[in-house]
């Protein structure tokens, strides 16, 4: 019998300040044969600008992206043309990056931090501010809200704000930079569903059996990527261009947070539904109901 043949899109997170992969995990499947055990065969593809993908969706040549959750549900609800077939990540909490005077939360007296505006909404920033460090936001720091985490992590590095929130890989990219993660911060701030795992309705009709086979090779490739760290960090150097510090970052405080049960929580979804389109009929459940498969949400 011939490998069912499956072409799996997916992009790097935004901005230039580097290549960061939001799911490298196929590549060390396909040198480990998971895929080929299953009756696979997987092309694991770099193709950035989200456009694209769904062109590529759209006429046939990829069957599978993974993409970013906000941007796969706004296409969602301005399309309702795809499905979701899972979730490698669910989330992975923003780390809080400052300047190097900075030490402690108490220290951002009379400073100015930095936050996506997305993440930001219904999230306690302010709360936490007051709880931890009695600041408050507007009176003894100011909170700006840029509209990208590009624009955000530009703004720490150009010295424009004193500290900012930001997504792993920009956090690692400051670390870089001499910039030092606050680690009393907690994690309230999130961008959820990073890793949703994508296809049109017509190909779920289409080839369902074949994704659930590849569902099922993708969980034991990201358990064998979570179980393998030296493989891993070497992959992320060669093919990223890693240095094996920031290698390492990345294995241990960012591929960490891949779920390999795949299920989409729904507590996340709720989450990215508040930050995307909050005034969504039928909120979170009716979008659940139309958008991810049956079986593939954990509640």
């Amino acid at each position: 019998m011939s490998p069912i043949q499956l072409n799996v899109m997916y992009g790097h997170l935004e901005g230039n300040a580097g290549a960061f992969s939001r799911d490298p995990s196929g590549y060390l499947s396909i040198e480990a044969g998971i895929f080929q055990k299953h009756g696979l065969e997987v092309s694991w593809n770099h193709v950035q600008g989200t456009e694209e993908r769904y062109r590529r969706l759209e006429n046939g040549t990829a069957q599978i992206s993974l993409v970013v959750g906000r941007a796969s549900l706004q296409h969602f609800l301005a399309s309702g043309t795809t499905k979701i077939l899972g979730c490698a990540m669910n989330g992975c909490s923003y780390y809080l990056m400052a300047e190097p005077s900075v030490n402690k939360l108490e220290d951002l007296r009379g400073k100015i931090i930095a936050c996506r505006e997305g993440p930001s909404r219904n999230t306690p920033i302010a709360e936490k501010l007051r709880e931890l460090a009695r600041l408050e936001v507007g009176r003894d720091l100011t909170l700006k809200l840029p509209g990208s985490d590009q624009k955000t992590y530009g703004l720490l590095i150009n010295g424009e704000v004193h500290a900012a929130l930001l997504p792993r890989a920009f956090g690692f990219w400051a670390e870089d930079r001499g910039f030092k993660r606050i680690t009393d911060w907690p994690d309230v701030v999130d961008d959820p569903l990073p890793i949703t795992i994508e296809t049109t309705e017509k190909l779920w009709r289409e080839r369902g059996k074949d994704f659930e086979i590849f569902l099922m090779a993708h969980r034991e490739g990201i358990r064998h990527l979570q179980a393998n760290r030296d493989a891993a960090i070497k992959l992320l150097g060669e093919k990223f261009g890693h240095s094996p510090s920031f290698a390492a970052k990345t294995f241990d405080d960012y591929l960490v947070c891949m779920d390999e049960s795949l299920k989409v929580d729904f507590k996340q979804l709720e989450l990215l539904l508040s930050q995307v389109a909050p005034e969504t009929r039928g909120g979170a459940r009716q979008v659940a109901a139309q958008w991810i498969v049956a079986g593939a949400l954990k509640t």
